[in-house]
């Protein structure tokens, strides 16, 4: 059993640590479109809660700056021996002072450890 579990273990890092690179709003749609599937649906719920009970879109009133709708793309990784995961990076569709306001606000937010990595979570922004 514990040798299952390793070698499990081990294919599970090997394939987190070849998941694709994301960097750009294009990337990250592409990345997303492939990948919300079930297991995508059940973390976004959790993420959703997480982000509704701390206010997160609220907290540095981005929806009060100008620009229009705003589509974002956060990208969460997780390091191997932390115990959350981190939104490395967030991407948008414009380069709004909302946009700006709102990469600012979720970059670098600990999270829960999402099931496949990197795990990209789309949030629109009206």
């Amino acid at each position: 059993m514990r040798i299952q579990l390793s070698i499990l273990a081990l294919s599970v890092a090997t394939i987190a640590a070849a998941g694709p690179a994301v960097s750009t709003y294009s990337e990250a749609r592409a990345y997303w479109e492939k990948n919300h599937g079930k297991a995508y649906q059940a973390y976004v719920e959790e993420f959703a809660q997480f982000n509704n009970h701390y206010h997160l879109d609220e907290r540095d009133g981005c929806y009060a700056l100008p620009g229009g709708p705003v589509q974002l793309m956060l990208v969460i990784t997780h390091q191997d021996k932390e115990r959350y995961a981190l939104v490395e990076e967030v991407l948008s569709d414009s380069d709004s002072p909302k946009a700006q306001c709102f990469k600012k606000t979720y970059r670098g937010i600990s999270t829960k450890v999402p099931p496949f990595l990197p795990f990209v979570v789309q949030l629109g922004m009206a």
